[in-house]
């Protein structure tokens, strides 16, 4: 259900479900009883932490077996190559999503949001696969604004 869900996105409306269940009166055990009743609170905590955690391996997982699929279609040798695929002509406005008529200020401003987005130091906590390919994407990024940013 949450596949394609980026897991930053589900870590914050886990957060939110966390909090919410932890302040409302009505719960499993009431709040009202004591110890027992933040008992049940701190295992429903638990339970969202472990969905988190299984979601990150499985989004890890699809995007690993994504990046395998587009490097197979690449060729036929089986061997994994560090170069992305060059099936098709770089397009320094489709990395930055951005018109060929648009200003720099346009410009600029993608190429922020996109380096915001892919920035290896956001993914850090994802695991090595994805500081990769974020890697690859921000230099891509970088490479798209210094064709047309300059």
């Amino acid at each position: 259900m949450f596949e394609r869900t980026d897991p930053r996105t589900l870590l914050w409306w886990l957060i939110v479900a966390a909090i919410v269940y932890l302040l409302l009166p009505f719960d499993l055990i009431p709040d009202l009883i004591g110890i027992p009743g933040r008992v049940d609170d701190v295992a429903a905590i638990v339970a969202l932490a472990w969905f988190y955690r299984n979601h990150v391996k499985q989004y890890v997982a699809n995007q690993s077996g994504q990046q395998t699929g587009r490097q197979s279609a690449g060729g036929s040798t089986g061997q994994r190559s560090t170069e992305p695929p060059r099936s098709k002509a770089f397009d320094a406005y489709e990395v930055l999503g951005v018109p060929r008529n648009a200003s720099r200020e346009a410009i600029r401003t993608a190429y922020r949001a996109r380096m915001k987005e892919y920035h290896p130091d956001k993914v850090a906590h994802l695991g090595e696969e994805l500081q990769t390919l974020a890697h690859e994407k921000a230099q891509e990024i970088q490479r798209a604004y210094r064709e047309i940013g300059e």
